[in-house]
């Protein structure tokens, strides 16, 4: 058996090989990976690995020597969408207009769902994701609504413990008319849904804020609930 050599500080030098064959494998994962997000995009939810296969220009058995098996992979799509996902509303400003900051949230997250449908529908309608589950999916999304809900409830001198339900309750909310949005996306455009969502949401936060003593106005734009004809 070769031995490892000590490097300067004592410990055992790393072998360059390994390391070569670390850095080769987590990127061709990537690579991998890039593939079945294309595959998903272009054939829908029930993509099959001999597509993705295909997207990859490899085989099947190569993409198992990167994946433990096909669950494997489907689950690392799905963490690449929740990581995007992520990725958007760690971009608002915590110290943003809190009626700004609920609209910049949710029109981030239509909009990607808006770019890619089949991705979100294979996240929340593939029974092969196997665990984690689309619901251990939404916990990452919703750990950074708290966030950002107690640093506002903190800012009006109320308890930010109380955060992270409210942005359970949000993200379930929005969840569920986006992935009816899927389905009818021609009742509404993306400006008209984040609008009406932000309205609804923006009622109950309101009253929140001005029981803090904060001047807001908790009453929708004009327009958001048309008259019926």
């Amino acid at each position: 058996m070769k031995k490892a050599v000590a490097g300067p500080t004592g410990e055992p030098a790393e072998d360059g090989r390994s390391s070569r064959w670390a850095e080769h494998r987590t990127l061709r994962r990537e690579e991998l990976l890039d593939a079945a997000v294309t595959a998903v995009g272009r054939y829908g939810a029930d993509v099959g690995m001999d597509q993705i296969a295909a997207e990859a220009g490899t085989s099947k058995p190569v993409i198992y020597r990167y994946f433990a098996d096909k669950f494997d992979l489907y689950r690392a799509v799905g963490r690449r969408v929740v990581a995007s996902i992520v990725t958007a509303l760690e971009s608002v400003p915590d110290d943003a207009d809190p009626q700004v900051m609920l609209h910049i949230a949710i029109d981030s997250y239509l909009q990607l769902l808006e770019d890619n449908p089949n991705l979100f529908r294979f996240v929340t309608h593939n029974r092969l994701l196997g665990s984690p589950t689309p619901s251990d999916f939404s916990g990452a999304v919703s750990a950074v609504l708290g966030a950002a809900l107690a640093h506002q409830l903190q800012q009006c001198g109320l308890d930010p413990s109380r955060a992270q339900p409210w942005g359970e309750a949000s993200l379930g909310f929005i969840r569920a008319a986006s992935l009816w949005w899927l389905e009818h996306p021609g009742a509404m455009t993306r400006r008209e849904l984040t609008e009406y969502l932000a309205a609804l949401l923006w009622g109950g936060a309101a009253g929140v804020y001005q029981s803090a003593g904060r001047d807001v106005d908790g009453r929708p734009a004009p327009g958001v609930f048309p008259p019926a004809d």
